[in-house]
């Protein structure tokens, strides 16, 4: 069951509030004038279209972090901005709100908002009030694709109402007035007892402050979430449908297990969250001894921590979905840094950007792969029927996928449908099933190095053969060794329309483990994409508006609707 990521509603803990009924009308805000606007890009539709008073023009720009400023000519008290977003009636876009005076520093006011979705109008967004010359709306996209596009903008000033996160109660807005989207916890006080204190549907949210000392538990029915950047030290979810949503987790020392998220239990939500701790040996992962079943891992962010991005140990009916994984380390040189390790069942793992695991913080060659459930011990865990499908990785050192049953010869590994994912890997093997009695790949562009094979089946343990893998419509490119190991096509139950490739160019795209650890490692690479268009128009790959293969796979990375035909389909995007 996938749940939406709405907030619960209900009544949320207020620590150290005043209780506010009612107060004086609000004073109305005024419009500050712009002298001047700017942006990072523009397709066309410039920037001085989203001040000029006409709903039917717009700026707009395509990526992640597209940037649009307004100048408003002098340091004015800045209160709240007002956006029109293009087709705000049919999507909804993502975006922050940023502060300046020099127009070189910048504080993030309201980070990762969304708009309605509901009407084309002006929409305001609340602050709290501040100097400012600069307002920058930094965007991230929409629902239907990646690009940002605004209408009509303005800046306010002071609104004579008290600041947003001032001593009001959940239920009230900056009046008084009933509201049921919004909640405060001062940064001051105690975060876990706002917890401990809530009631069941309660919503907690916190304002922006360091609790890096603090291990958040969360193990009830609410919902938690950082109003701003709030830094903990590790998050503990148990019990049920808990939301934790919007923190910022460190860590604090490579503990074995040192995990930033732990979940155990049902129906939990974690979204939104960045994972960044380079104490942290395991981004988001299951309790090893109790895992979870029905849990939504969503839009999360997990960089610079140490060995594993998301660990499922085991469990049941878990969607991993839209996170964006990168720049891991090892504290070992030679040790395993993997996106994510996956066991348990009926697991939904889709639309992930997983990437540069190779940027060593030490000496040797750490083996990164994208996925893997390498089962190379005496614990006995089964991993069947789950999908993974729509993901895109590239610049890995090692797999994309392992699937090995290895220590008994019985199929506790089995049964995955690995489709319409983009994979580039420069290890000895792209995708590696060690004695797998059953799974399907489709769909997928799969890329090797200079050595080695792009597929390697084979039999990791005796008595349990790799049989019964169906290839369909898939492009396999290597850069230099071969498509398949010795003896890999026996596995092969069907082998349709597979197209194979030889580009030795591939091998010029690996760079070396030994990576600069203080250079930034972008989160989205336009190259990335491009450089796949030419591959994904030669054969009918991962167009799977309505292909026979892949019943029910229609939507991209973004959540736009898949046209057959319509547009080129890379991994989880499509261009059009």
């Amino acid at each position: 069951m996938r749940r939406m990521l709405t907030a619960l509603c209900g009544i949320a803990a207020v620590v150290g509030a005043a209780t506010v009924v009612g107060g004086p009308p609000a004073e109305a805000a005024t419009a500050l004038p712009i002298a001047g606007v700017t942006a990072s890009d523009d397709d066309g539709n410039v920037p001085a279209n989203a001040v000029d008073g006409d709903l039917s023009t717009r700026w707009s720009a395509e990526g992640d972090g597209v940037w649009i400023r307004f100048d408003l000519g002098s340091v004015q008290t800045v209160g709240s901005v007002s956006l029109a977003w293009h087709k705000g009636d049919t999507r909804r876009a993502t975006f922050d709100v940023q502060l300046s005076q020099n127009g070189s520093g910048w504080s993030t006011v309201l980070p990762r908002a969304v708009s309605g979705g509901s009407g084309v109008g002006p929409e305001t967004y609340d602050l709290a009030d501040a100097p400012a010359r600069y307002v920058r709306i930094v965007g991230y996209g929409n629902t239907d694709n990646e690009w940002t596009s605004i209408t009509e903008a303005a800046v306010f000033g002071a609104d004579g109402n008290p600041d947003p996160g001032e001593d009001l109660p959940y239920g009230t807005d900056g009046s008084g007035n009933p509201r049921t989207d919004d909640c405060t916890v001062r940064t001051g006080s105690d975060l876990q007892e706002a917890v401990d204190e809530a009631a069941e549907g309660d919503v907690v949210c916190v304002r922006p402050g360091d609790h890096s000392g603090t291990t958040l538990r969360v193990d009830k029915p609410i919902t938690v979430r950082a109003n701003g950047v709030v830094t903990v030290r590790n998050i503990v979810v148990s019990g049920r449908n808990a939301t934790v949503d919007g923190f910022t987790v460190v860590g604090d020392s490579l503990d074995d297990p040192s995990t930033g998220i732990s979940f155990s239990g049902t129906g939990h939500t974690i979204v939104g969250n960045l994972v960044n701790g380079r104490n942290l040996r395991y981004g988001i992962a299951c309790d090893y001894d109790d895992c979870a079943d029905d849990v939504l891992i969503s839009r999360n962010t997990v960089t610079g921590i140490s060995n594993f991005g998301i660990y499922l140990w085991h469990g049941s009916g878990i969607t991993v979905e839209w996170n964006n994984i990168y720049d891991l380390w090892t504290e070992e040189g030679d040790d395993d840094v993997d996106g994510m390790r996956v066991w348990g069942t009926g697991h939904l793992i889709r639309n992930n950007y997983i990437h540069d695991l190779n940027a060593a913080k030490s000496e040797g060659e750490p083996h990164a792969d994208c996925l893997q459930n390498f089962q190379f011990s005496g614990r006995t865990v089964e991993s069947h029927d789950v999908t993974v499908e729509n993901n895109y990785c590239v610049r890995v050192s090692g797999q994309c996928l392992i699937m090995q049953n290895e220590h008994r010869p019985a199929p506790d590994v089995r049964d995955y449908t690995y489709r319409g994912n983009v994979c580039e890997s420069f290890g000895y093997q792209t995708v590696e099933l060690g004695s797998i009695p059953g799974g399907t790949l489709e769909n997928n562009i799969l890329l090797g190095g200079a050595e080695g094979h792009v597929l390697t089946f084979h039999s990791t343990v005796d008595d349990l053969e790799t049989t019964d893998i169906r290839m369909r419509n898939n492009i396999l490119v290597s850069g230099g060794g071969s498509t398949y190991s010795s003896g890999s096509r026996e596995a092969l139950a069907d082998d349709t329309d597979n197209l194979e490739l030889l580009d030795p160019s591939v091998a010029e795209d690996w760079r070396d483990f030994e990576g600069n650890p203080d250079a930034e490692v972008p989160a989205i690479n336009p190259g990335d994409f491009t450089r796949f268009r030419d591959l994904a128009g030669q054969l009918d790959v991962v167009d799977e508006g309505s292909t026979p293969h892949s019943p029910g796979f229609e939507r991209d990375v973004d959540g736009a609707a898949r046209v057959r035909g319509d547009a080129i389909d890379i991994g989880p995007f499509e261009f059009a």
